[in-house]
């Protein structure tokens, strides 16, 4: 009818496996429209590209705990403890979303100087981190018993 100038489409209802024989769609004649398969990320460089993202962030939230751009997982992140500091420590822990967790840990740690903390949740976990200076490397492991004695503790992990 004239109201559309062109169109580009690279998803389809149903996702054709090449170009060329056997891509049906009701678009594939029409004036104006390019039709491209959806690949964006089935190039070598995307492919290597996806494959350092994902080993990065892998890598940063085994050394740091951060979870930002997780999918399936609340995000976090703090900045990072200078390496100069050495009585600071981070507390990382995941547990079922529900109310009364936050204030438990917190108690726990009401005798120390939390430098930082955050929390996020998606559907039925949350995630919690903070930073707490220990001048006392025992307290370290009563802070660590304690969160994970908590009932509604999933896991529980001390960085350095």
């Amino acid at each position: 009818s004239g109201h559309l100038a062109g169109a580009a489409v690279d998803v389809y209802p149903k996702e054709p496996l090449a170009n060329g024989p056997g891509f049906e769609s009701p678009l594939r004649n029409c004036p104006n429209t390019l039709l491209t398969p959806h690949i964006g990320g089935s190039t070598e460089e995307a492919q290597r590209m996806i494959g350092i993202e994902v080993a990065t962030a892998a890598t940063k939230f085994v050394n740091t705990g951060a979870s930002i751009n997780a999918v399936n997982f609340a995000e976090c992140d703090l900045r990072a403890i200078p390496s100069t500091d050495r009585t600071t420590v981070r507390i990382v822990n995941v547990h079922q979303n529900v109310p009364g967790v936050l204030r438990q840990i917190n108690n726990i740690l009401a005798d120390y100087n939390v430098n930082k903390q955050i929390s996020d949740s998606k559907g039925d976990v949350a995630y919690f981190m903070a930073d707490v200076t220990v001048e006392d490397s025992k307290d370290i492991n009563t802070i660590y018993e304690h969160v994970t004695a908590i009932g509604e503790n999933i896991i529980t992990r001390v960085l350095f």
